[in-house]
């Protein structure tokens, strides 16, 4: 049968029966198929198993779930499925992704790793309003970390609704004082709202500890621009021509300064 490796050679068999057993009353391949099964160990890409004749890997792409005795998903699962969720989301398989986190949920309704990787599934693709009902659900139960009130600004922030998104990044960097993209995001904002100094003061705090990012030296030049400071700005943007000589915005922003002065 495809799915199945070949058996393990008998030293291996003995040395997997050393270890603890889980119990597992199904195993649910994608084509509807199930198996009972005890699980003997888990290795990268696959499930092995106890059979009559010995024990078999099975390829865990070929698995769409396992269920415990009482039909909840099992320990071995859970971990499985949590890290396909966040591996799909990285390769924008979102159908897949939802899929999993729907499967996950059934069994395990209060789990806040999985709500938290809805949350990101639906941020990622624009539904905000379902992202930002699972973000709350972590807030509720006190586990929001920084990140996930920076998820919620960025929302906030795409939403048009400034008060709001300022509050989550504030919020975010009060969890982790050097969480750098909510002071990235914070700094965007006030540019955006033309509160130029406190957006020099986010800024200043980005390259600080990323010194070579481009787009923050690039938006504090302007910050300074427009806080008439051009002596700052032009620094900023020299700079940015020092890490990429041939970058064209800062070329153009030094050729407006002399403009504009």
């Amino acid at each position: 049968m495809k799915r199945f490796f070949v058996l393990l050679s008998v030293l291996l068999i003995a040395l997997l029966s050393n270890l603890s057993l889980c119990n597992a009353e199904k195993i649910y391949y994608k084509d509807g198929k199930a198996v009972s099964a005890k699980i003997l160990y888990r290795s990268r890409g696959s499930i092995w198993i106890k059979v009559s004749s010995g024990a078999i890997g099975i390829n865990t792409q070929d698995i769409d779930r396992i269920e415990n005795d009482d039909g909840s998903i099992s320990k071995y699962d859970y971990r499985s499925l949590s890290d396909a969720i966040l591996g799909f989301i990285g390769q924008h398989r979102y159908d897949e992704a939802e899929r999993l986190c729907t499967i996950l949920l059934e069994s395990l309704s209060s789990d806040a790793r999985i709500h938290y990787l809805r949350g990101l599934l639906n941020q990622k693709i624009g539904n905000f309003e379902q992202a930002v009902g699972d973000y709350n659900f972590l807030i509720k139960h006190e586990v929001a970390n920084a990140e996930i009130f920076n998820n919620l600004g960025a929302i906030y922030a795409h939403k048009k609704e400034s008060k709001e998104a300022q509050d989550f990044f504030i919020k975010a960097i009060g969890k982790n004082p050097d969480i750098v993209e909510a002071h990235n995001n914070l700094a965007n904002l006030l540019l955006q709202t033309k509160d130029y100094n406190r957006a020099i003061e986010e800024y200043n705090k980005v390259v600080e500890k990323e010194p070579n990012n481009v787009k923050a030296l690039y938006n504090l030049g302007i910050s300074y621009m427009n806080s008439k400071n051009y002596s700052k700005a032009r620094e900023q943007w020299q700079k940015i021509l020092a890490i990429k000589p041939e970058d064209k915005d800062a070329k153009n922003a030094l050729e407006y300064l002399k403009v504009e002065k």
